[in-house]
């Protein structure tokens, strides 16, 4: 029952992003990623660290892990749903599943 109530849950929230035309990100709690001059990356709606080390940086999201990876990484803020992370960004990974 749990499983039906979810899923009319998200329909109705994405039709209201829709008729608002509002971004679903903004709605739902997905995940945004903004990559800022290569030196900075921003996510919202993260949901924790799982991990931080110079090289790599990880954080749960709702549908999965998304991954930082570079040299010379530093969380320069955090809050319970923002963070930003600066260095040499390498790449940006996600690993997970989509919830259709």
């Amino acid at each position: 029952m749990e499983g039906v109530f979810y899923m009319v849950k998200k329909q109705w929230l994405n039709r209201a992003a829709d008729w608002l035309n509002l971004p679903e990100d903004l709605i739902t709690d997905l995940p945004r990623i903004e990559w800022v001059a290569i030196k900075t990356v921003k996510i919202e709606n993260h949901k924790g660290l799982m991990h931080y080390a110079s090289s790599s940086i990880k954080f749960y999201v709702k549908s999965g892990v998304i991954t930082i990876a570079g040299e010379h990484l530093m969380v320069s803020s955090l809050t319970n749903e923002y963070a930003s992370v600066s260095g040499d960004i390498k790449e940006i990974l996600f690993n997970g599943q989509h919830d259709d």
